[in-house]
């Protein structure tokens, strides 16, 4: 009796099971769902809110959020390929600032972003 009543909480339930909501439904939702893999990093939010009143550079933000360089290039590659962020070039100097678009607008994260936030750095 205990033995099948194991084997009833190990055994997979939704594998075979076929979803009743349409294709387009479940796309929209893993659409969403990889949205939000890309906020569930929180060295993301900090880039996010850093370049939300001006474009930085990798390196001011960078020594903001307390991140090697190369960390920070690699977040920053994952927001702009998501479309929340955009470059723009200045002779040497690459500068990453909020896109502007509807996600990143609607984006519920500026709406917990902390008033008081120290948001100058100072480079010695």
């Amino acid at each position: 009796m205990i033995a099948s009543i194991i084997r009833l909480f190990l055994s997979p339930k939704t594998s075979h099971m076929k979803p009743y909501l349409p294709e387009e439904v479940q796309n929209s939702a893993e659409h969403e769902a990889a949205f939000f893999r890309v906020l569930g990093n929180s060295q993301r939010i900090l880039i996010l809110w850093f370049i939300a009143d001006r474009a930085r550079t990798a390196n001011e933000i960078a020594l903001a959020i307390g991140a090697s360089l190369a960390s920070t290039i690699h977040h920053l590659r994952i927001l702009e390929f998501n479309h929340l962020m955009e470059i723009r070039r200045e002779r040497n100097n690459v500068y990453y600032y909020l896109a502007d678009n509807e996600t990143a607008r609607n984006c519920l994260i500026f709406k917990h972003k902390p008033k008081e936030m120290l948001m100058e750095i100072n480079l010695v």
